[in-house]
């Protein structure tokens, strides 16, 4: 019989899913992926359908372990990247969800947040690293809450769950449904105190949000259940969870001024710190992924991406345009780092096509180097499971 030496890999992202296996070489050997909808039902708005996540996720690792050709019983383990912020609520009871998913990308909830007061901006910056923004989670949750019939109902019988997309996709994967999140995701909420590691009372009363309705956290390399047996055909210990900015920055590695730039539905450039907690404008202050203890790091959202990726991709010259302004955002955000890097590691879908490479080298005097795969939110995945 063969040693267990491969890794299934889930990264749910906003413009789809994929699933990996990795051997034990870091070589992807199997690969399947779905592309989700997005509906906008007002301006401003953007919701996915929870279901059509799940059926995703459950039918992109189905089709990996088949294209690997494998034994199942070779693998070892599976761990799980999704995006970030976007915010899910369902029944307990039902496990049903009571509302689409709001994507990160929303914005209905900005006046809202614009209205709230200077102290309840300066204290949400001061414990979680984030500006007080419709970008992150509470603010979703918040309106979940409010213009949601059963929502209320399901917090008076305790039967209402609310997460991120990673807590959605172990109450459904995992064996006994568990209400977990992990430091990554939950450092994205502004309800997560970044500081003392946990949900923090201030935070959940200056968004109204009880307690109960969040799931626990844990650190992300961490033992977050079972993944059901029916869902490849065999139970398998879920050891890794993070956002999947953060997975691909533990993928660039984990040393005091690392510096990754992704290029996918946004570009994002990330810096790590350290162990110690520090705001640095214009950049966000987020939880990294470290084995040993709570890491820090830098973050800046340079774009939020494009819609009609395809036919950029297929038309040379807006291809070329679209590029280069990816590159000149990272680098206008590179330039603003409090360390100067030694390297930029990049990844993300922009860059499969060798064309970013030269044009950030022609902008930057920093070495570049491309991530090993430019799914490079998956290989931290797989590094973070070994």
């Amino acid at each position: 019989m063969k040693s267990k030496t491969h890794t299934i890999v889930l990264d749910a992202g906003t413009t789809g899913v994929k699933a990996f296996i990795f051997d034990e070489q870091e070589n992807v050997i199997a690969k399947a992926n779905r592309i989700l909808s997005k509906s906008f039902p007002k301006p401003g708005w953007v919701e996915q359908d929870p279901k059509e996540i799940i059926m995703a996720v459950r039918d992109v690792m189905r089709e990996a372990v088949q294209k690997s050709q494998i034994s199942i019983s070779q693998l070892t383990g599976m761990g799980i990247a999704t995006q970030r912020e976007t915010s899910i609520a369902w029944d307990k009871q039902t496990s049903e969800a009571i509302y689409p998913a709001i994507v990160w990308q929303d914005t209905r909830t900005a006046e809202w947040c614009k209205a709230l007061p200077a102290t309840s901006h300066r204290l949400v910056q001061e414990k979680t690293g984030l500006p007080l923004d419709p970008y992150f989670s509470a603010s979703k949750i918040s309106w979940l809450l409010k213009n949601t019939p059963q929502a209320q109902e399901l917090v008076a019988k305790n039967q209402l769950a609310v997460g991120t997309v990673d807590s959605w996709l172990l109450w459904n994967l995992a064996e006994g449904s568990p209400h977990l999140t992990d430091y990554t995701n939950a450092s994205r909420t502004l309800l997560f105190n970044s500081k003392t590691l946990q949900w923090d009372t201030e935070l959940l009363s200056i968004f109204d949000i009880p307690r109960s309705i969040l799931p626990d956290v844990k650190p992300s390399i961490s033992r977050f259940g079972m993944l059901k047996k029916d869902m490849i055909g065999i139970a398998l210990p879920i050891v890794a969870v993070a956002g999947d900015q953060q997975a691909s920055l533990f993928a660039a590695g984990t040393a005091i001024g690392t510096t990754k730039t992704t290029y996918g539905t946004g570009t994002f450039v990330m810096q790590i710190l350290g162990s110690e907690f520090v705001l640095h404008q214009p950049f966000f202050t987020t939880l990294a992924i470290n084995k040993q203890q709570p890491w820090y790091a830098l973050e800046a959202k340079a774009t939020s991406g494009v819609e009609n990726g395809d036919e950029i991709l297929h038309t040379p010259n807006l291809l070329e345009q679209h590029l280069e302004k990816l590159v000149e955002s990272a680098n206008v955000s590179i330039k603003q780092l409090p360390h100067q890097p030694k390297e930029i590691v990049i990844d993300g879908g922009w860059i499969r096509d060798g064309k970013i490479l030269p044009l950030q080298q022609m902008v930057s005097p920093i070495p570049i180097r491309e991530q090993k795969i430019y799914d490079g939110t998956a290989l931290g995945i797989h590094r973070m499971i070994q």
